[in-house]
């Protein structure tokens, strides 16, 4: 009875957390096929979500704060049912659930997302810092083809008193170089 006591954490009663923990896991009978039944009760598996919280991060941590309501979150979201189906089956203990990271509890459309958006970003780097901050010119001329068609970008590589780093790249045979 001493995690059903009155004392708040995480701004919310510990009875109200574990209620709100167990409606969450109660939603799974209404979000699976009717031949599978839950191996577990909603209130015990709850009560064991609630426990490895206490063991891992503690009541009163307000640093912690973020864990537990990302885990509360991840468990309530009506787009991720498959959470808290492993949860309430047993796929994923109470003890894994707590030391999971937000992307690890996402459903599996939101990493996908996730995974697309990382990919968009990092291409977008790539190919951005190649074409939209370059100018071209015809100052510099390739040391390979001999050509003078060049584009160029600078970036403050070195300390603020020193001149910007000019990187060059030749059109025609795409050489590399610095200034």
């Amino acid at each position: 009875m001493a995690a059903l006591s009155i004392e708040k954490d995480f701004g919310v009663p510990n009875r109200k957390r574990l209620i709100i923990k167990s409606e969450a896991f109660s939603r799974v009978s209404s979000e699976i096929d009717e031949s599978i039944s839950p191996a577990f009760d909603p209130v015990e598996v709850a009560a064991a979500v609630e426990s490895a919280m206490y063991e891992r991060i503690g009541w009163s941590n307000p640093i912690k704060k973020a864990k537990y309501r990302s885990v509360l979150f991840n468990l309530k979201d009506p787009k991720n049912p498959d959470l808290r189906r492993k949860v309430l089956l047993g796929e994923i203990k109470a003890e894994t659930l707590v030391t999971m990271s937000a992307e690890e509890m996402a459903s599996e459309k939101r990493q996908r997302e996730n995974i697309q958006i990382k990919l968009k970003k990092l291409k977008r780097c790539v190919h951005d810092a190649d074409e939209e901050d370059k100018a071209t010119t015809d100052m510099f001329q390739c040391s390979r083809c001999r050509e003078r068609k060049c584009t160029y970008y600078q970036l403050q590589t070195r300390s603020a008193d020193e001149p910007m780093t000019t990187y060059i790249t030749c059109v025609k045979c795409n050489k590399r170089w610095k200034v």
